[in-house]
């Protein structure tokens, strides 16, 4: 097919993406030393690199772990406790690390009705169970303007009763960790924190908190597309599709390899981070309300008549 007088140059032609096993991360490690290292079987890191990060393995490196037999849940958590069926001492950390609690999601409930078919999330049904006996809720909360999982409290690849938080400016450890890179190998590496979180349904998908060095954003919207016409779209993602792809070699479970390293991306330099792409609270609500209305004044009191009942019949 012939190319589009309106298509824009190709940025990306082929992409490489390479896996760094690391060594258990301890606090006090060089995260940054580690990551230069790993990348020696690369080729070693060059220009134009990126490096994609799991949260947790900076987390590890920074110390910021938390043991459950050291915390005193409160009031709250316990109260939360009796009606989740969650850890009182979990939630407590939860609770410490959430700006509000946005809702609750009974996963275990929704097994038990056959709403969530555990038979697509697992070959082992029964194992997937026992881990909701564990794990019965979700809590999402709002911590720093993005909606979490637990506030980002995971327990996942640590030591029985101890749980990790996930670092408090995940911009700031994506700055921290591309500069110690810079000083160590004298090269500018672009770096994505990332973090694993639910997509629609009970599925998960890695998203970026944080992003040093690349524009988070393509700001494409309304560009030609190959026809001259502007495109409603190109506003994409491109640290979550970073993210998203750089899952695909990290696994969630046991495979060691928290970082992998992208090379081919031409990408835009910028110094904002995801925290600047984010939408405010306020805004969102307005957004919500705006849109409740507009809809209602569009479609009628028999829509939002027709919701409810729908609604309520579900339940």
């Amino acid at each position: 097919m012939d190319a589009s007088p309106f298509a824009s140059e190709v940025r990306t032609e082929k992409l490489e993406l390479c896996a760094l096993a690391l060594p258990e991360a301890h606090p006090g490690d060089s995260l940054a030393g580690m990551l230069v290292e790993a990348a020696g079987k690369c080729g070693g890191l060059r220009p134009g690199d990126v490096l994609v990060v799991a949260s947790k393995v900076i987390s590890k490196a920074e110390g910021l772990l938390v043991k459950l037999d050291e915390v005193s849940p409160s009031k709250e958590a316990r109260r939360l406790a009796g009606k989740t069926g969650l850890d009182a001492r979990f939630l407590e950390v939860v609770l410490r690390n959430a700006d509000e609690v946005l809702f609750l999601v009974p996963l275990k409930r929704l097994a038990d009705k056959g709403i969530i078919d555990l038979g697509k999330l697992s070959p082992d049904p029964e194992r997937a169970r026992r881990v909701l006996d564990r794990f019965p809720c979700e809590v999402f909360v709002r911590r720093g303007g993005t909606v979490f999982s637990s506030a980002g409290v995971d327990s996942s690849n640590h030591p029985p009763g101890v749980v990790s938080l996930v670092p408090a400016d995940p911009d700031a450890a994506a700055r921290r960790l591309r500069e110690e890179i810079r000083e160590l190998a004298g090269i500018d590496v672009p770096v994505v924190v990332t973090d694993t979180e639910y997509g629609f349904g009970f599925w998960t998908v890695d998203v970026a908190r944080g992003v040093s060095g690349l524009l988070p954003v393509a700001r494409r919207f309304g560009e030609p597309d190959r026809f001259g016409k502007p495109k409603f779209g190109g506003a994409d993602l491109i640290a979550d599709e970073l993210a998203a792809a750089a899952a695909l070699l990290m696994g969630q479970c046991a495979e060691g390899v928290p970082a992998v390293l992208v090379r081919g991306l031409r990408y835009v330099p910028a110094e904002e981070g995801v925290r600047a792409f984010a939408l405010p609270a306020g805004n969102v609500a307005k957004a919500v309300r705006l849109s409740f209305l507009f809809s209602l004044k569009a479609l009628g009191w028999r829509w939002l008549a027709r919701l409810l009942l729908r609604r309520l019949g579900a339940g």
